[in-house]
């Protein structure tokens, strides 16, 4: 089961909860050392008394992200791995213990700066900023807190230093942030243009220029692998050979760009007429390639008569009176046959049509 409750984890869920159990648990540990060290050495009020409840709730609070994602709660997000919300209940974290620290508060703080720095490539600007505001404004408002309840015990000259050399830090990551976010951005885009050209360059390689269908080479590699199907007993697979008739005396009439037209049409008409799983490619000039699963010859013989009748009763506003027809060849792939054989006795077929008078279908089982 995807999504809410799902006990079942994919490969990028997984990369996220590791991400999640890491920073946490990395984190989280770094931050209660110091704070127990502050404990040990007598600078944490409240005691023990405190501390325990405190970073037993702080814990709990880590573990509940790790079970929100475990479970599968943060796939409904707008950002699964849920980084603004865990920058946010880190930096609360580290602003509650401050709280209670009579000395080295500019230390945990510190830990901000990893915080920032995990988000720095994930997140946004803007986001950035909202975060370098709550850890700022959070601090300021800690002092401002301690300083009007523990004024005797309060060093207000040094703490307000720390602040703003905490906040000047802050600010710097911040505007570096912003500079990592725009080479990320121009990254992005330029990767989306790469991508964009291999698989331009990709179509290139399989596909025809003119029509789309798929070359000869790859219509090959197609073939040889439905050919290995079919002797598998997969399905029956039927070959055509389909010709256009007198295509090179519509050249000379109409024009080069007339008969590119025409080619495209039947193209178009390809597209239409075959189903998803059937491929159609063009091998060269007027001679295309028809690959179709199909329960037997006679529907593979009804799909390509279909098409046929749909080209000859297309017409052109270049040349109204024009009728274009075609010539096939057809046959299926017999139990033990190899793609050659097959299409052998294809193009043998086709040659029979057009020396029948073309406008024709001659199929012949294997």
């Amino acid at each position: 089961m995807q999504g809410w409750l799902s006990l079942t984890l994919d490969r990028r869920q997984a990369r996220r909860l590791s991400r999640l159990a890491f920073a946490l648990l990395a984190g989280g540990t770094a931050h209660t050392l110091v704070c127990w060290l502050v404990l040990q050495w007598g600078f944490f009020r409240g005691d023990k008394d405190v501390f325990y409840p405190l970073f037993a709730l702080i814990w709990c609070g880590h573990a509940a992200f790790l079970l929100f994602v475990r479970l599968g709660g943060n796939r409904r997000l707008r950002d699964p791995a849920m980084t603004e919300p865990l920058m946010l209940w880190s930096t609360l974290a580290l602003l509650a213990s401050t709280v209670f620290l009579e000395q080295g508060r500019l230390c945990v703080m510190g830990f901000f700066f990893a915080i920032l720095q995990q988000g720095v490539f994930r997140i946004r600007q803007i986001q950035v900023i909202r975060m370098g505001t709550v850890a700022v404004g959070g601090y300021a408002l800690v002092l401002a807190g301690l300083h009007a309840t523990h004024t005797g015990l309060f060093d207000a000259r040094l703490e307000w230093s720390q602040w703003l050399l905490f906040a000047v830090v802050t600010g710097a990551m911040v505007v570096l942030a912003g500079e990592i976010g725009a080479i990320r951005l121009r990254l992005g885009e330029r990767n989306e243009q790469l991508t964009e050209l291999l698989e331009r360059i990709r179509n290139l390689a399989v596909r025809d220029e003119l029509t789309g269908l798929y070359g000869r080479r790859h219509a090959m590699e197609l073939l040889a692998k439905t050919c290995g199907q079919a002797r598998r007993g997969a399905f029956t697979l039927g070959v055509a050979f389909v010709d256009l008739d007198h295509f090179k005396r519509i050249n000379d009439r109409h024009g080069h760009l007339f008969g590119d037209r025409v080619l495209v049409r039947f193209a178009e008409l390809t597209r239409r007429y075959l189903s998803e799983r059937d491929v159609a490619a063009r091998l060269g000039g007027e001679e295309f390639l028809l690959i179709m699963p199909v329960n037997d010859l006679s529907e593979a013989r009804a799909t390509v008569a279909g098409l046929m009748d749909a080209l000859r009763a297309q017409r052109f506003m270049a040349a109204p009176a024009l009728e274009v027809t075609a010539s096939a060849g057809l046959t299926v792939v017999g139990a033990d046959e190899g793609p050659d054989a097959v299409l052998v006795r294809a193009d043998r077929l086709l040659y029979e049509a057009k020396a029948a008078g073309r406008d024709r279908i001659v199929a012949a089982p294997p």
